[in-house]
């Protein structure tokens, strides 16, 4: 495969910055042109591996391991906002990880069969906005659970996590970045439903619509709440957890449903 060799590139990219991180992780909270720049190669590198597989010869390919992906780009790009302007780096610890299991799994799955959306064109927007909403929200979720953990060990030691997780504040900052964008795309899905034949959107299974708006409305309200009320910490991180439970229990419970009771 032609692209193995932009895959492995990528990963090597990836392994770098995050050896410089570790290793400078003292006094990383500084502004640093070389780990901004190692930053934007990554993005770029990782940018076009996410292009190459999913704009195939075969049609677009939007397979898990190409989402899971796609989203992880994405969950860089905002990260790289936050770097520039929050100087947040020690966090590249933990999303650098995350980023790099995601082409290693493009790499290592690769043989299996494409999953091609099929349907208008407007359908295939509303499936493809779902599904990065689905992604960015599951990273959320990973963040709320790391707010969670060091919530708890800050009680008890904090002085062995600030120098590897950098302070709490922007753990928060970077979950909330992750739940707007994703929250963002998961309106745009629900609101193209609404344009949608009504064959496509009659298919629909009713629960799975009942707990995507539940969701919705939970992840909203506490959006809301973040900028209007200071809704944060260890409230936050439980309802974040919460919303994409509902969420990700509609889309796979539907799926069970259709392939193995209906089907």
């Amino acid at each position: 495969m032609p692209t193995i060799w932009i895959e492995l590139l990528g990963l090597i990219a990836y392994t770098v910055t995050f050896v410089y991180v570790w290793l400078n992780r003292a006094t990383i909270d500084k502004t640093s042109t070389i780990l901004i720049a190692l930053v934007f190669v990554d993005i770029i590198i990782h940018g076009f591996i996410s292009y190459l597989n999913i704009d195939t010869p075969e049609g677009h390919n939007f397979g898990l391991f190409n989402i899971f992906n796609m989203t992880t780009w994405i969950s860089m790009i905002i990260f790289l906002w936050n770097l520039l302007k929050y100087n947040s780096a020690t966090l590249l610890l933990f999303s650098i990880p995350i980023s790099a299991v995601s082409i290693l799994g493009v790499i290592l799955f690769d043989g299996i069969a494409p999953i091609q959306l099929k349907g208008n064109g407007l359908n295939i927007l509303h499936i493809l906005l779902g599904i990065l909403a689905m992604g960015i929200l599951l990273l959320a979720a990973i963040q709320s659970i790391l707010v969670l953990y060091i919530d708890r060990k800050l009680r008890v030691s904090p002085a062995n996590l600030s120098n590897i997780f950098g302070s709490l504040q922007s753990i928060e900052r970077y979950l909330l970045q992750l739940l707007t964008s994703g929250f963002i795309f998961m309106t745009l899905s629900l609101i193209l439903v609404s344009l949608l034949p009504y064959e496509v959107t009659q298919a629909q299974v009713l629960h799975k619509v009942i707990l995507t708006l539940i969701s919705w409305f939970i992840l909203a309200i506490l959006i809301f709440g973040y900028y209007l009320r200071g809704w944060r910490g260890v409230f936050a991180a439980k309802w974040t957890l919460i919303g994409v439970f509902l969420l990700m229990l509609g889309y796979f419970g539907s799926k069970l449903v259709i392939e193995f009771i209906i089907g």
